[in-house]
């Protein structure tokens, strides 16, 4: 069931993903009536890029560490925008062979989030086609749910 007071936002360590937590800070400040949870995707480093089993382990040990600060950073900033507490959450889940705008889209129809909140970086078609977009993704799988994309 689709509750529509329940924002799903995704995150990573990027400007446009802080653009688009602040715009939702903006909008939903000193509320108390919705719900947020914020989402970042951990993508594990790939084998052939890093084919060191120490190194990827070092990498994927910062990564989750930067995701783990970006969540802790959002999560202040709603609170500083006077959100309840009680209704904020944080979970950092696992792509496990799926993109992140899968992982995404998922999480909104297992938990039946009304509203998507995603950032949208430049890329150009060519960087797009190559190496996806999760903005493009979430906007065209979404289903019974709204999504908004902050640029």
């Amino acid at each position: 069931m689709i509750l529509w007071n329940r924002i799903l936002v995704g995150l990573d360590e990027s400007e446009p993903s802080l653009n688009a937590l602040r715009y939702l800070a903006g909008v939903l400040g000193g509320s108390n009536t919705s719900k947020v949870r914020l989402l970042a995707v951990y993508l594990p480093p790939d084998p052939d890029s890093h084919p060191d089993p120490g190194q990827r382990a070092d990498l994927a040990a910062e990564r989750r560490l930067a995701l783990e600060a970006r969540l802790a950073q959002a999560y202040h900033m709603l609170v500083e925008a006077r959100l309840a507490r009680e209704n904020l959450s944080t979970d950092l889940v696992e792509a496990g062979g799926r993109t992140v705008g899968q992982v995404i889209m998922d999480y909104q129809a297992e938990g039946g989030y009304g509203t998507v909140v995603v950032g949208r970086r430049r890329l150009s078609k060519a960087e797009e086609f190559l190496f996806g977009s999760v903005s493009s993704t979430v906007v065209h799988t979404a289903t019974d749910c709204c999504v908004w994309v902050v640029a």
